[in-house]
């Protein structure tokens, strides 16, 4: 029986048809198949189980009908080893599933897609109160993505494409949300607890972005431990760091080894990375104490001009992809005159000459890359480029495909982003860009001024389901052209940004309007 449904597996899809040449992982791919379906067969007789309960009481009182529906969840809960809370969890969405993405339901139980998968593409249906049209429409993309991406991949396609679905709808989803914010602690054994938070994204990449900078720059030639230094455990004070950590990710910006004539200011503070995090967190909150020197904590999001000029209620995203914010949230981090604004605009002009700078298509002399090239790669590419990877390219090496060593220059169409784990795989001949990761690389470096609308890194794939990170070119306006912050000002709405004071923000702009409207008026 087991040989007859593992034989019957489809291929291996698109993204995996390299890995069907080797026996073992081919093997690997029927049962994970037939595990699917097995899957998928248990959850439908558990939902015909519920169903024909339902039926049998359907002319009972409602206490009788209910107390009848709890007995057989809790009866499937037995079968799948669960608790009563998951069991009715997983048949609430699968029974979803099953009704309203017939296509998902589908590709479910042809062993294409797990439950997690499934369950992930019903929240997002269910929470957003989509119309019929666009609930087909989801369905649609959903079956297909979910098959060829990991579940984290899959879980930022459908942030981006729900928001981009509607995005009026989608600032009331958010504002609603922000009603439900709270605090939680949960003391566990061992003396030690849980602090969980359910805030504004926009308000946890900030204090995400900070926390990580203030703990990466205690690594930095004289930032040893001093008073002002929050404490480990069981110490008494709390202070702040005086340092101010110029590089967003001291392990990320290239492989030069510390000085060691500076020696490693490492070895003066035994703790890990997590632990300096930790410690920070825990004194902001307790004592309020921060800084004696500001920190340069840069939020990289994406944002459609028209959605600046309040010409349109398009979503920001995040430059990894990985989350969204409502339109007016973006307009007022934009507005915010505290913050230091740095605009990267996508390839979008029809003249290039307009841009000052266009830094994907320039060859670069020396072996590291720029800061300015290393934005525009970290908005290029969005995470780690190896398959299935989501770490943030914010947090990614930025690596040469082609060896420095072995002649590979230090060019866009050259560079690419790896986290270390992958970086590492690369170095010994494990890993290798594909052919079409080459190719977008280099048609991002060289395609400029096609007037291609990078507002499709937010549409979330509505024209087939494709990828939405944008690959396109980036022109730097400087920061003294005052001309193109003042006219994007006029046209947005006054409030105060959710950013802190000094705290960097980087945006790119999807159309030219604010770039021909800030060189006409540097010509005069």
């Amino acid at each position: 029986m087991a040989a007859s449904s593992t034989s019957s597996a489809p291929p291996m899809p698109e993204h995996l048809r390299a890995l069907a040449g080797e026996p073992e992982l081919a093997a690997a791919w029927e049962q994970q198949v037939a595990a699917r379906r097995a899957e998928a067969a248990t959850i439908t007789a558990l939902l015909d189980y519920r169903s024909r309960s339902a039926a049998h009481y359907a002319q009972e009182p409602l206490v009788v009908r209910s107390e009848a529906d709890r007995a057989a969840v809790r009866d499937a809960a037995r079968i799948l080893g669960v608790s009563d809370r998951t069991a009715t969890t997983i048949l609430n969405a699968t029974g979803d599933a099953k009704h309203l993405l017939p296509r998902t339901w589908q590709v479910f139980c042809e062993g294409l897609i797990d439950l997690p998968r499934v369950r992930k593409t019903v929240d997002a249906a269910t929470t957003g109160d989509l119309p019929d049209d666009l609930l087909r429409q989801l369905d649609q993309a959903a079956a297909e993505q979910a098959q060829r991406r990991s579940l984290a991949e899959f879980h930022h396609w459908l942030t981006r494409y729900i928001a981009s679905l509607d995005p009026e709808a989608y600032a009331r989803a958010c504002e609603k949300e922000t009603q439900d914010r709270f605090v939680r602690f949960q003391h566990h054994s061992h003396g030690m607890s849980y602090v969980q938070a359910y805030i504004p994204t926009l308000e946890a990449a900030a204090i995400e972005k900070r926390l990580k900078a203030a703990a990466r720059g205690m690594d930095q030639p004289g930032a040893g431990q001093t008073n002002s230094e929050p404490a480990s455990p069981g110490a008494h004070t709390a202070g702040s760091h005086t340092t101010d950590a110029r590089s967003p990710d001291c392990c990320t910006t290239n492989h030069q080894a510390a000085d060691p004539r500076s020696g490693d200011a490492r070895t003066s503070d035994p703790r890990t990375l997590a632990q300096r995090e930790a410690d920070l967190f825990t004194a902001w909150l307790r004592d309020g104490r921060v800084y004696d020197a500001p920190i340069d904590a840069k939020i990289m999001i994406l944002i459609p001009e028209t959605t600046l000029t309040g010409d349109s209620d398009e979503p920001a995203m995040a430059a990894d992809r990985s989350w969204m914010i409502p339109a007016h949230q973006a307009r007022n981090l934009a507005a915010n005159p505290e913050a230091n604004h740095d605009w990267y605009h996508g390839r979008s002009r029809e003249n290039p000459e307009n841009a000052e700078h266009d830094l994907l298509s320039a060859r670069y002399i020396g072996r590291y890359p720029p800061a300015r090239l290393r934005d525009a790669l970290i908005f290029r590419d969005g995470t780690c480029q190896a398959d299935g990877c989501t770490i943030s390219a914010e947090r990614c090496d930025i690596d040469h495909q082609t060896p420095w060593e072995h002649g590979g220059e230090t060019t866009a169409s050259n560079l690419w982003a790896l986290c270390r784990r992958h970086h590492r795989m690369k170095s010994h001949g494990f890993l290798h860009p594909t052919p079409q990761q080459q190719t977008h690389n280099t048609d991002a470096s060289s395609e400029t001024g096609r007037g291609t609308d990078t507002s499709s890194s937010t549409d979330g794939g509505r024209s087939g389901g494709t990828d939405p990170g944008p690959k396109a070119a980036f022109h730097a306006v400087p920061d003294h052209h005052p001309q193109t912050v003042a006219y994007l000002r006029r046209r947005l709405y006054r409030s105060a940004g959710t950013t802190t004071t000094r705290t960097r923000q980087r945006s790119i702009s999807d159309c030219a309007k604010v770039t021909r409207r800030s060189a006409e008026s540097s010509q005069e």
